[in-house]
């Protein structure tokens, strides 16, 4: 009871040293005492200042901002393949897009179709990647104007290309004649 007593005092001590000085003092049962009344047995005890850290403010990046360009209010969407679609047995996909209002061709604009980082820009609403490898692909479709920059929300849709290996077979070998 009394080590419990004792530890108690300490992690108290230790949690809020709210007292400049402490005193120990050693009862005639053997017991230690600590506090932060004097009394004419104690002895006074050095306590440590508590470690504190106080963080540096984060330093100023001044990174440069890069200013929105005007909404053209385009509504983009991508007619054909169908997300998720699964195209078997051609090496050719033909994607198709409805662009509301027209495009402003005299800003330069035009429709960037990019599929697993190829990119096709042109001002067709469809356009063809040839040779697409098997697997599953992200298609993604946006409006750019003459310097690249992106003006219209991006219409994105998943496609899969399943494209059928054949193994081909060696030739026999010709029969040896002895």
């Amino acid at each position: 009871m009394v080590k419990l007593i004792l530890s108690l005092m300490c992690i108290l001590l230790s949690i809020s040293v709210t007292a400049e000085t402490v005193y120990k003092k050693t009862n005639p049962d053997g017991s230690v005492e600590f506090t932060d009344i004097q009394a004419t047995d104690s002895e006074e005890i050095k306590v440590r200042e508590t470690t504190t850290y106080k963080p540096t403010g984060l330093p100023s990046l001044n990174l440069p901002t890069k200013k929105l360009r005007p909404s053209f209010n385009y509504t983009l969407s991508i007619s054909q393949p169908e997300n998720d679609a699964v195209i078997t047995g051609q090496a050719d996909v033909v994607v198709s897009v409805s662009v509301q209002p027209a495009l402003l061709s005299a800003l330069g604009h035009q429709i960037r179709y990019q599929v697993s980082g190829e990119s096709i820009v042109s001002q067709s609403t469809s356009a063809t990647f040839k040779d697409v490898s098997r697997g599953t692909h992200n298609l993604t479709v946006s409006i750019v104007d003459n310097q690249g920059e992106v003006v219209s929300p991006v219409a994105s849709s998943t496609i899969h290309v399943k494209r059928f290996f054949k193994k081909p077979v060696p030739p026999k070998p010709k029969p040896t004649i002895p």
